[in-house]
């Protein structure tokens, strides 16, 4: 055969062979690729590397040379190959747009259900995040980087590395300077190149560098170890934390790069635990920015990282709906007992809350484009409210299963469930500034903005409850101050607040007496010195506006009240404050509004949920999302409790 005819494959004869190509080695990059394809069946597989890589234009402009024929290739693969191929000896790689026969829809089918098990089984995956000859990386200072990451005791994405590099440099000039520099340091031997790369932004290579065993990246002639890449990603993550300092590509490095170093510490500690494994509301969380071609990926590129016995069949198929795709995953989650998902659909932002145009027959909506407000909206950019840090506690009962009287049959848009109705809202106080960019990197803006909307809403509850108690017989100021932090259940209220044995820890009343003293009070140490920052010399060094001494002086209880403070921002950035119509009060969904928003407790569920009316005569509700009532945690009980009414809803 002519080697100027397109290569013709062989068909694997077993559902579980692969082909394997060898990259012959060369001297030069300019040299032509070639190289041989090798069948091998499943007991018989050789060592071999797999390729992760951005498939980029459709367009094939390269040559892939095997002894009968030719293969064209994306100059992506193309670039890919010559950076990896070795000068001395041949190359044992998997690379899906060769080793798979693009033109044979069965056996694309066949292989891609394999790709998890074909990457974790790889000696190692080959990541290529590209080159650019004009502007050539050196590995040393990375490396060196990457130790000195080690020695300040950045060990793990998911610590506090904020805090442990503010220790490092507290009453250290040296290293204080150090820290500040890290940023031009990292920019001057073009580590951004690395992060910036497109690859962090495609989906699928993300159970590509979950999976693999080994994973080490390439960049033009530049190889480094993913540990080594991670070390001082958490380095300049700290630092950032620490001082917002100006960063080249922050988007870039928050939503791609950074995400995915967090998903992957997490799956590889959550290999031995399953439950933990199938945390699909935890993945498509992270997974949210990347870019794929086809929305419906969003759902099928999970395949790889849910474990065997996950229960749940994603089998792609491309003919239905995008829509169609997150609903039919989700019923079938609720199906599987998995009530959670509700928990999650209220947390993903939508264009709209609305309700579709439905036809006499709910299996015809009038729109295909609709998805129902108990689904999930994985897509890309503009559904997504990050998830909240305030679980609220235990929210699923110890048996979390969806009830039986879950009716399912009303067609792909409507789910009926018990649900017991609680009360309306009336009052919602959002907290606009903390969405400010001028905020965010301004302690003080945020601190002054923060300490008025207090003010604010302690006011607006005395007016509310002037002369009566709160509906549950306790004092409102008490419920007040333990709503504003969701009851004081969630991780990082303990992790800051409930002391280690043999210190005291501090219950949610207490901690806002010791902000009002310190942060309201015009008298209060925190507050005044802030007021000293805003008269200070400009040219001092600063952390977010504020001097790096502001952290060296002060009282315990005013360093306390500064964390509470920080505290209730990040509550304030994914809840509003509201005060229902029989003096409930709690933490509600962004966007919730007065009058049309119920509280509920949905059968299943132990968190309660806002639920929309759908304002007309079908008695229709749209779910807005989970909420905290205080003093109504308890579905059972409030289930039990005569005053509230249940029956079944219907929500679309």
């Amino acid at each position: 055969m002519s080697l100027d005819c397109p290569y013709q494959y062989e068909p694997l004869t077993k559902n579980d062979a692969i082909r394997l190509l060898e990259l012959k080695p060369a001297t030069s990059g300019d040299l032509l690729l070639q190289c041989e394809l090798l069948l091998c069946e499943a007991s018989a597989i050789p060592a071999y590397e797999a390729v992760s890589y951005v498939w980029g234009s459709d367009q094939c402009p390269q040559t892939l040379q095997l002894p009968t024929g030719h293969l064209k290739i994306t100059d992506s693969l193309g670039s890919a190959l010559k950076g990896l191929r070795f000068r001395d000896k041949s190359r044992l790689l998997w690379v899906d747009a060769v080793c798979i026969n693009q033109s044979d829809n069965v056996e694309k089918a066949r292989q891609v259900s394999q790709m998890a098990k074909i990457y974790g089984n790889a000696a190692g995956v080959l990541a290529w995040l590209g080159e650019n000859p004009a502007v050539p990386l050196d590995v040393d200072p990375i490396l060196d980087l990457a130790r000195r990451t080690k020695s300040i005791g950045l060990e793990s994405p998911k610590a506090d590395n904020r805090d442990t590099i503010l220790k490092w440099v507290y009453g250290d000039l040296q290293k204080s300077r150090w820290m500040m520099g890290v940023m031009n340091a990292v920019e001057s031997f073009g580590f951004p190149l690395l992060y910036e790369s497109a690859w962090f932004t495609r989906m699928w290579i993300v159970q590509e560098a979950l999976l693999a065993k080994q994973l080490k990246l390439h960049y033009g002639t530049l190889s480094l170890d993913w540990k080594d890449f991670q070390s001082v990603m958490m380095l300049i993550h700290a630092v950032n934390a620490a001082v917002r300092s100006p960063m080249k590509s922050r988007e870039h490095f928050v939503k791609y790069a950074w995400a995915l170093i967090d998903v992957r510490d997490h799956w590889q500690k959550s290999i031995d635990n399953s439950d933990e494994a199938s945390e699909i509301g935890y993945y498509m969380h992270q997974l949210r920015n990347r870019r794929c071609k086809d929305d419906r990926d969003r759902v099928f590129a999970l395949r790889g990282l849910l474990p065997d016995n996950a229960g749940l069949d994603i089998t792609p198929d491309y003919t239905k709906p995008v829509t169609q795709v997150y609903s039919d995953f989700a019923k079938a989650q609720l199906k599987l007992g998995s009530i959670g998902i509700l928990y999650e659909a209220g947390l993903w932002k939508r264009k709209h809350l609305s309700q579709p145009t439905l036809r006499d027959q709910p299996d015809h909506p009038a729109s295909s484009d609709y998805l129902p407000t108990w689904a999930p909206d994985y897509r890309h950019d503009k559904t997504f409210t990050e998830l909240t840090e305030v679980r609220f506690g235990t929210y699923f009962g110890k048996d979390p299963k969806v009830p039986s009287n879950t009716d399912f049959s009303k067609g792909p848009y409507r789910l009926n469930v018990r649900a017991t109705l609680i009360d309306i809202i009336t009052i919602v106080q959002p907290a606009i500034f903390v969405h400010d960019e001028a905020h965010r990197t301004s302690d003080i803006l945020m601190f002054l903005s923060c300490r008025r909307y207090c003010m604010n809403l302690k006011e607006r509850l005395d007016s509310h409850f002037e002369n009566r108690q709160y509906p549950t017989h306790e004092d409102p100021t008490t419920a007040f101050a333990y709503s504003l932090v969701g009851g004081g259940t969630d991780r990082a209220y303990n992790d800051t607040f409930i002391s280690k044995p043999n210190e005291e820890s501090l219950d949610p009343l207490s901690l806002w007496r010791i902000y009002e003293n310190n942060c309201i009070s015009e008298s209060g140490e925190v507050y005044a010195a802030i007021q000293r920052e805003l008269h200070r010399p400009p040219e001092r060094q600063k952390i977010k506006g504020i001097g790096i001494d502001f952290y060296r002086s002060g009282s315990a209880e005013a360093s306390m009240a500064w964390n509470y403070h920080h505290h209730l921002i990040n509550i304030f950035r994914r809840h509003w404050f509201f005060i229902s119509d029989d003096g409930y009060t709690g933490l509600a969904p962004l966007n919730s509004m007065t009058v049309t928003d119920s509280l509920a407790f949905i059968d299943g569920a132990n968190v309660p949920f806002v639920l929309r009316d759908s304002s007309d005569e079908t008695c229709d509700f749209l779910l807005v999302g989970p909420c905290y009532i205080h003093g109504l945690m308890d579905g059972e009980a409030v289930k039990q409790n005569a005053a509230f009414e249940g029956g079944t809803v219907q929500i679309i």
